[in-house]
């Protein structure tokens, strides 16, 4: 997470602390898992700009300096979401701790692409203002000593003893935290120095829009918490994961594995008392403004086209939050919720929250086995962020039941990333993207798929089975739905 104000007034604080993550897994393969006349020309830069820099096509030699468009840029962008948040009466994005925590609303396709035309100028300009050997020569340092100092901050519970107006001074807040007072300053400061928090005078610290979320989501902190006790450790044996298992499919054998001594969800069993934290961690990103949630893929495909009263199976669900959605919103399906029985208390006291319980029912599974009879011929097989934990080799054990159990009709949803083409997203993107594939490969030996992966994949489960439509951008925003039938 490089510190740029730019982008960090217009990528959340609360996008700031997380990108998303694996979640629903369960690495034992005998078990598995719970599974936006001047707006038309700043348009123009928009997409002139994306296409320029997502491909890198950038002459070496140019009467223009690169420096000034991409600044240009920047000013044409904040422009057009300017007048969107004064013509919405929106709050204005700010540093300040009274500053939103999600700055921009992303409801409209023309906002939405300034929004990511000014986080791509803003990061491109600030890489050609530090240009190639400081990049290097700092690579990592901030972000490294930022987390530890994030997670110090946060085991001392530094953000819920700040208040929430006004400050505190340095030495009442080492009373307060048992943090030493010769040793608080030092983390407060780099804290501050990357928006978190802020000093208004020497000795006393306040919050920010960034830190403040700390103080009032235990969500937040956990995100700080996951990344720092349980990624940067397996992320720091990948050099050894690569020399000592380089071509294994096997879910054991990981970066995490050789960090901590067992498999993912091995560890977590040996470790409940994090779970809790893991599980909070995962329910931030139901909230960041990059996530597909439940409601938008209860929008995003034509469920109103099945027939009255087909069945839904959602493999791996969960307690069953994106079934529970699709039903409010389509009351003439039925809802099959498939996962461990230890879910069942949580996943029907959610339905009857939710008014759905007479249209989804929990059943008792394990998505490597064959699928129970009242599942067989479900016009639907939905699964959210499950193949992605998964090596090819366990993701046609999975598909495997469901295929045998697909009738004419049927189809698979699947809902998972779909990585671009080199060169086709904005780099600040496909970023994110890729770093998400190496935290599936680093946690469960696992990957995110291109297209012709996903072709490849499903064939390989089953010769009948065809990619036959993909919902993506616009409807999705980080996933893409893939339905899949069998052609005969």
């Amino acid at each position: 997470m490089t510190c740029w104000s730019g982008l960090h007034l217009l990528a959340s604080p609360t996008d700031s602390l997380h990108f998303k993550p694996t979640h629903h897994v369960k690495p034992d393969v005998n078990r598995r898992s719970m599974s936006i006349g001047c707006h038309c020309q700043a348009i123009l830069f928009h997409q002139n700009l994306n296409t320029m820099v997502a491909t890198s096509d950038i002459p070496a030699d140019t009467s223009t300096s690169l420096l000034t468009t991409l600044a240009d840029e920047i000013s044409s962008s904040a422009t057009l979401l300017s007048s969107h948040i004064e013509s919405r009466r929106l709050p204005w994005p700010s540093f300040s701790a009274d500053g939103p925590r999600q700055p921009i609303c992303e409801d409209n396709e023309e906002v939405s692409r300034a929004r990511t035309a000014l986080i791509e100028a803003t990061r491109s300009l600030h890489a050609l203002a530090v240009g190639p050997v400081e990049t290097t020569k700092h690579f990592c340092f901030n972000e490294i000593y930022l987390l530890g100092a994030m997670q110090v901050l946060c085991h001392f519970e530094i953000p819920q003893n700040v208040p929430l107006q006004g400050t505190i001074t340095f030495h009442h807040l080492a009373s307060k935290t048992g943090l030493s007072e010769a040793l608080l300053p030092r983390f407060l400061r780099m804290a501050i120095a990357n928006f978190y928090f802020a000093e208004p005078e020497p000795g006393l610290v306040a919050h920010s829009a960034w830190s403040k979320p700390l103080a009032t989501d235990e969500k937040m902190r956990a995100c700080i918490w996951f990344r720092h006790a349980e990624m940067l450790p397996a992320v720091s044996k990948l050099v050894d994961m690569v020399k000592r298992y380089p071509d294994s499919p096997e879910p054991q054998d990981t970066a995490f594995s050789l960090a901590f001594g067992d498999a993912f969800f091995g560890y977590k069993e040996r470790h409940p008392e994090n779970m809790v934290q893991f599980g909070q961690f995962l329910d931030a990103f139901s909230g960041g403004s990059s996530a597909d949630s439940a409601e938008s893929i209860a929008r995003a495909y034509p469920w109103e086209t099945l027939p009255n009263r087909a069945l839904v199976v959602d493999v791996g669900g969960g307690i069953g939050h994106i079934s529970a959605a699709i039903a409010q919103a389509h009351p003439h399906l039925r809802f099959q919720v498939q996962d461990f029985e230890d879910l069942r208390g949580a996943a029907e006291e959610l339905m009857e929250s939710k008014g759905v319980k007479d249209r989804v029912e929990f059943v008792s599974h394990n998505f490597f086995d064959p699928q129970p009879e009242p599942a067989r011929g479900a016009a639907v097989y939905f699964m959210r962020n499950i193949l992605h934990n998964w090596s090819d080799l366990y993701c046609k054990r999975i598909l495997k039941p469901i295929a045998e159990s697909m009738g004419p009709e049927s189809r698979i949803v699947n809902c998972d990333i779909v990585l671009p083409e080199p060169n086709s997203v904005p780099k600040a993107q496909d970023a994110v993207i890729r770093a998400l594939d190496l935290t599936m490969l680093s946690l469960f030996n696992a990957k995110e798929r291109s297209t012709d992966q996903w072709k490849e994949l499903f064939a390989s489960a089953d010769g009948r089975l065809e990619i036959t439509d993909m919902v993506g951008k616009p409807r999705m925003r980080m996933d893409s739905l893939v339905e899949v039938r069998l052609l005969c």
